[in-house]
């Protein structure tokens, strides 16, 4: 039986109102909460930031130095030549052939090197690949307009940045344990800066 309207219930005594509420205007507070599923692990170990709209979840992302990877979940039975994608510089589309309404539609947060970038349908998730234009720029979400990372989030989105730019600029040496004291330099403009080859 489920309470009346305005009951306690579940998680910390919220009622389901006021855990939508939550969820819609803070995912990633409700992820941390345990309102809803907080991060997955990806295929390299590090974790995948989620995208909540109204409760559902829309994608997952994650960085690194030079590319932003998104991966969504598609319909189910949905295949690669149904889907209508777009990698723009600085616009990202996402839908079905045929159909009007849009999945994503949205401005990236940072610009993307379109002729680097490209997408795959494996084992049921669309993994879209966004190469940075500005290598080593850290993004404060996949898209404008999407909840931006926490500080400490985003500076430890920047530590791992670094670590990734050292291990490249010197490919002899193992920054995996490296840390940082005090806040960490943008990865992009630090020493000089970073760039393609």
């Amino acid at each position: 039986a489920r309470p009346p309207p305005g009951a306690q219930s579940g998680a910390g005594g919220l009622t389901e109102e006021q855990k939508a509420q939550i969820i819609a205007s803070h995912p990633e507070a409700a992820a941390k909460a345990g309102i809803v599923a907080d991060q997955t692990k990806s295929v390299k170990g590090s974790k995948r930031k989620q995208y909540h709209h109204q409760g559902q979840l829309i994608y997952e992302w994650e960085q690194g130095l030079d590319e932003v990877n998104v991966y969504i979940q598609p319909p189910p039975g949905a295949a690669a030549q149904m889907l209508d994608i777009e990698i723009k510089a600085e616009h990202l589309v996402v839908g079905i052939k045929g159909n009007p309404e849009r999945f994503l539609n949205h401005t990236t947060w940072g610009r993307v090197k379109c002729s680097e970038s490209f997408w795959t349908l494996e084992d049921g998730e669309l993994h879209l690949t966004l190469t940075k234009l500005d290598k080593g720029t850290p993004w404060d979400a996949a898209l404008q307009g999407h909840e931006p990372l926490d500080p400490l989030t985003k500076q430890e989105i920047r530590g791992d940045i670094m670590r990734e730019r050292f291990q490249e600029e010197h490919p002899g040496f193992d920054f995996s344990n490296a840390t940082f004291n005090g806040n960490v330099p943008d990865p992009s403009k630090f020493m000089g800066g970073v760039g393609y080859k």
